[in-house]
């Protein structure tokens, strides 16, 4: 085995510098991966072309890269539940374990929780990463490196859904078609959503989200906004977009849930609180995910969630600048960018 470590640092100034390190070695309750495949996600463009999302500032080179799947290559003395040669993806949320939100399940709220990629803290564009056994995830046989990647946006999904009490037959509206989108509206249908519609300005993003299973697709520059109030029953915002989440509650039929799912660029937004207390609406947020990964595995294994079709372009880790700045520059072509490590 290679004793190199190549690291993809992202710095202030928007540019990538690829640097070769030791490879780690695994504490007690740790192991390490090989690195196979990282898919860009939303959060990576941002802090690549605006050095921050929310309160997550690059000020030092860091390590983005959140959503991968590789091969353990070893592990510590006291992990017994993986061995080395299992094939698995990482939940890149590291909480403590032991504060209230932790033991109640809710480990996503930890105030001591370490998320890889979320700078300082490095991530996994990388050719091994040292992490805590207990944030790891087999995949199962036949499931390719790619499609494992994927698992991290799908668990968004999964969470949001969870998050939103879906009931059979409702009429659901997905506001973003971009990939979490797309990962949201295939989570829908997968947990027994009813009619989904989705919303959006860009034409080529309504279309795949057709293909991938949406039953309508409607830009709303194309409409009249008095038509578009009381679109469904729930509404998730998938966009991160401060427009987008300032239509929620338009969208959102009296009784309904709105549920904020993307990160809008702004951390205040002018919302119209007269029609949410009117209808009386539900008001959830999705930080993340909780106890979703296992759900999002076996829906792309079992093909309710179709990962592979997410994936519309490939690159390689010596290509990781071109990499990004083809995702941030084509959003019309690109909907899930990976990364590929090849040693």
């Amino acid at each position: 085995m290679t004793h190199e470590n190549r690291k993809a640092y992202l710095d202030k100034h928007h540019a990538f510098t690829v640097r070769t390190e030791e490879v780690p070695k695994p504490g007690p309750y740790e192991v390490v991966i090989r690195i196979m495949a990282n898919g860009i996600c939303g959060s990576d463009i941002h802090f690549y072309s605006e050095g921050r999302l929310g309160n997550f500032i690059v000020q030092e080179p860091y390590v983005p890269g959140h959503e991968c799947s590789g091969e353990i290559t070893s592990v510590g003395s006291n992990v017994n539940h993986l061995v080395v040669g299992d094939l698995v993806t990482i939940e890149p949320g590291i909480p403590c374990r032991t504060c209230r939100h932790c033991r109640i399940g809710r480990y996503n709220l930890c105030s001591e929780v370490v998320f890889l990629s979320a700078p300082p803290m490095n991530g996994t564009f990388c050719d091994f990463i040292c992490i805590r056994s207990d944030m790891v995830h087999r995949l199962p046989k036949g499931l390719s490196f790619e499609e494992g990647a994927m698992a991290e946006p799908a668990a968004v999904a999964v969470h949001a859904v969870n998050r939103a009490k879906l009931g059979s037959g409702k009429t659901v509206a997905v506001v973003g078609a971009g990939p979490i989108g797309q990962f949201t509206i295939q989570a829908i249908k997968a947990a027994g959503g009813g009619r989904v519609i989705c919303l959006d300005t860009n034409q080529a993003r309504l279309e795949f989200a057709a293909r991938i299973g949406a039953d309508e697709t409607i830009n709303p520059t194309d409409i009249c906004t008095e038509e578009l109030k009381d679109v469904a029953d729930v509404v998730f915002e998938t966009a991160g977009a401060d427009r987008a989440t300032a239509s929620l509650f338009a969208y959102t039929r009296p009784g309904g849930c709105a549920v904020q799912v993307g990160w809008p660029e702004s951390n205040i937004v002018n919302m119209d609180i007269s029609r949410f207390i009117e209808k009386e609406l539900d008001y959830v947020a999705v930080h993340r995910y909780a106890n979703a990964f296992e759900a999002a595995i076996q829906w792309i294994s079992d093909g309710r969630i179709d990962a592979k079709s997410m994936i519309t372009h490939r690159f390689e880790l010596e290509q990781i600048a071109e990499a990004f700045a083809f995702t941030k520059n084509n959003p019309q072509e690109v909907m899930k960018t990976v990364v590929l490590n090849k040693m």
